[in-house]
């Protein structure tokens, strides 16, 4: 080999190395807020990469691997924020996607080079021309592979707890390292070897087509693995939140028929209470309206919107926010006979004032924490809003995860957003400086035009 073709070959590798680099630190700050040091991220992993090809060409392929492996992962755990667990399989996803990536171009790149352009019984070794074209594939392949998954894998990344991302992260761990032990083995020799009067070329030629097979085997499982975990959990936490919601639901049902009870013997306790009136004992009667009150789930404010589900619901709420010092606000007006479930509006309401009430609960003791909820017809449309003050600053945040239990994040907004497409609604979010906002919008094909729409004064 002459020593222009050593340094071009050089000159590529490191060029393959540097775009790993770059491909890590753009895949990492997707999903994980780098620290203030994590621009030193992509040249650490460069490094990483030269020293673990140098490693495991003049020592050991094994402890090469072995090596860059933890390197990769400590430096993404150093260099970013956010939990451990995700952290890990951020990290583990990022090192087998590029893994196999760069396995499968490099096995197909050879397979074809042996297959269509030598011919057959050559000499089987590889010039360094030949070496540099399946570094360049592979590093093509890589870029593409990453590109592919930063879209797909954003609902795998977040929002689970710490036991699921371990979870999630120890097979393909396993799957790594079993690559691992294949490339080991390729080389002490040839992956395949057929039988005794086949030369090398076939045995080669096998060896990169078994090696591409098992590639492309482990990309299926892996894809079907974590994706199919993600649905797994997706589906486990939204069936946990139905049957929270038909239990808040059948409580709701419960309370309105304790208050119809006190409406039907609203005549009975009239007549008791004119007969402590007129001995004047005020004491008794307080008394005996405070236990009307309690047994009737009322208050002196009660809500009043239309729909007595609602009315229970939001007295609850209200009770929860005043608890935590949030100032509350609400107008609403509920029509009957608008073809919405009474158990669809608990959904949309509960929820949308669990996410605000939840938010204001983070405030510091001095900021302002107020909730204002609103709803009427318009024409043929019912318009449900609610604002609260946040400390979130970004409204993708709120896509994301600010929550100290993750497993629960994203379940509310995604109820709010199936049952307003259910009735083909829609749901629209802002945030204006500390104020977050959440707007559905539901059509009523068979309402009258003419019930006006209340807002708030």
């Amino acid at each position: 080999m002459g020593m222009d073709q050593e340094n071009f070959f050089f000159l590529v590798s490191m060029l393959c190395n540097a775009g790993y680099g770059w491909m890590a630190w753009h895949f990492c700050k997707t999903y994980l807020r780098p620290k203030g040091a994590g621009k030193v991220f992509p040249v650490l992993v460069f490094f990483s990469y030269t020293a673990g090809d140098m490693v495991c060409k003049n020592i050991s392929y094994l402890a090469g691997m072995a090596c860059f492996h933890m390197v990769f992962l400590g430096l993404v755990l150093f260099f970013f924020h956010g939990a451990a667990g995700q952290k890990l399989l951020t990290a583990v996803l990022l090192d087998l996607a590029l893994k196999l990536a760069r396995e499968f171009a490099g096995s197909a790149f050879f397979v074809v080079w042996l297959f269509f352009l030598r011919e057959e019984g050559a000499a089987a070794s590889s010039g360094n021309l030949e070496t540099c074209a399946a570094l360049a594939l592979q590093a093509a392949a890589a870029a593409t592979a990453v590109f592919l998954l930063l879209r797909p894998l954003a609902p795998v990344l977040e929002g689970k707890p710490k036991k699921w991302y371990l979870v999630a992260a120890i097979p393909l761990m396993a799957m790594a390292a079993l690559l691992d032990v294949l490339g080991w083995g390729a080389t002490k020799g040839i992956l395949f070897r057929g039988q005794d009067q086949w030369n090398l070329y076939y045995n080669q030629l096998l060896s990169h087509g078994a090696n591409l097979v098992v590639t492309l085997a482990c990309m299926c499982a892996g894809c079907f693995y974590i994706f199919g975990m993600d649905r797994i959990y997706r589906e486990q936490k939204r069936s946990q939140q139905y049957q929270s919601q038909v239990a808040a639901y059948r409580m709701l049902e419960g309370q309105y028929r304790q208050m119809e009870r006190l409406r039907h013997d609203m005549k009975n306790h009239v007549i008791g209470l004119r007969g402590l009136l007129r001995e004047k004992e005020w004491e008794k009667m307080e008394d005996y309206l405070s236990k009307m009150s309690e047994a009737g789930a009322l208050c002196e404010s009660g809500e009043t919107t239309g729909n007595q589900v609602a009315d229970a619901l939001l007295y609850q709420k209200k009770k929860e926010a005043e608890g935590n010092r949030i100032r509350w606000e609400s107008n609403l007006h509920i029509p009957r006979a608008c073809g919405i479930d009474d158990f669809d509006f608990c959904v949309l309401i509960g929820n949308i004032l669990d996410n605000a009430i939840e938010s204001c609960a983070k405030l510091s003791s001095e900021a302002e924490k107020f909730i204002a909820i609103q709803s009427g017809v318009k024409k043929s449309f019912f318009l449900l809003e609610a604002k609260n003050s946040t400390s979130l600053t970004d409204i993708a945040a709120i896509k994301r995860t600010g929550k100290e239990n993750p497993e629960s994040h994203g379940i509310g907004l995604s109820n709010i957003l199936e049952t307003a497409k259910k009735y083909n609604g829609t749901v629209q979010t802002e945030l204006e400086g500390q104020v977050f906002t959440i707007s559905v919008l539901l059509p009523f094909p068979h309402m009258a035009s003419g019930e006006p729409f209340v807002t708030k004064p």
